[in-house]
């Protein structure tokens, strides 16, 4: 089976709302009928189950990760103690005085 995108899925659960069995809504998007009956009860995509545990916002780690391409492009990729330098910044800002853990440069790129 083909891999999926979230557009896939989102397309298979308007048919599957519309009227379309699951399982012919799987097949005709190539996703598999576990992820839509998944979907279809309220759980969330992989990427988002621990948003509530994170640190910086969705919105956050967009705009970090926006500079990082723009600096990049510009030919001044920041290193990593200059992108826990600035994530410290921001969380610092929130009232958040906890250290980053030891490789959370890593984990973010």
């Amino acid at each position: 089976m083909r891999s999926y995108t979230k557009e896939d899925i989102q397309n298979a659960l308007k048919d599957i709302k519309e009227g379309v069995p699951t399982a012919t809504a799987s097949t005709w998007h190539s996703v598999p009928r576990s992820t839509l009956q998944d979907r279809l009860k309220g759980s969330k995509l992989h990427q988002y189950v621990h948003e509530d545990a994170q640190r910086l916002s969705a919105i956050q780690e967009q705009h970090l990760e926006q500079w990082i391409l723009r600096q990049e492009a510009l030919g001044y990729a920041p290193t990593h103690a200059q992108l826990r330098a600035i994530v410290t910044g921001i969380l610092l800002q929130a009232d958040d005085n906890k250290p980053l853990g030891k490789r959370w440069s890593q984990h973010f790129i």
